[in-house]
């Protein structure tokens, strides 16, 4: 069992995590999305703090990046101080739903959002949880994107 501690800001590029935001700008620049950074609508990070329980005591840090365009949405993520890795999806592809109404959420309470869709680099469909706190940024990124998502399938 694990308790998660999150701390999420909204951010520029140039303010992110360096790591995340050059795994994001490796990421832009692999898959040809050279237009992204200029149409930037919101950027934010969280810090998520894992404590853990029992005799496997301690704690781990992730940290997580989050770019939001109107067609695009590119994330970077380091999991305990190790290399940044990043991903994309077109907002058209995927699907969000709110952590908290998972029944996922009964067994391990946690706050952010789950997308599922087709993401830039896999063939198949996945699954990806996008750690937000439950402060002003979170709450100001994930409306953001449930609407922008909406619009873009309209």
């Amino acid at each position: 069992m694990a308790d998660n501690t999150r701390l999420t800001r909204e951010c520029s590029m140039e303010d992110m995590t360096p790591a995340l935001s050059a795994a994001i700008r490796a990421h832009i620049a692999e898959y040809k999305m050279d237009e992204i950074e200029a149409s930037i609508q919101m950027c934010c990070e969280t810090e998520s703090t894992q404590k853990k329980k029992g005799v496997f005591g301690g704690s781990e840090k992730a940290i997580q990046g989050v770019i939001l365009t109107d067609e695009w949405l590119v994330w970077a993520e380091s999991l305990g101080g190790k290399r940044a890795s990043a991903g994309s999806a077109r907002l058209t592809q995927i699907e969000m739903r709110d952590y908290e109404s998972t029944t996922m959420f009964g067994i391990v309470p946690d706050s952010g959002v789950n997308l599922t869709g087709r993401f830039s680099d896999a063939s198949q469909t996945g699954q990806l949880f996008i750690a937000l706190d439950s402060g002003p940024a979170g709450k100001k990124f994930r409306e953001l994107l449930r609407e922008t998502i909406k619009n873009s399938k309209n």
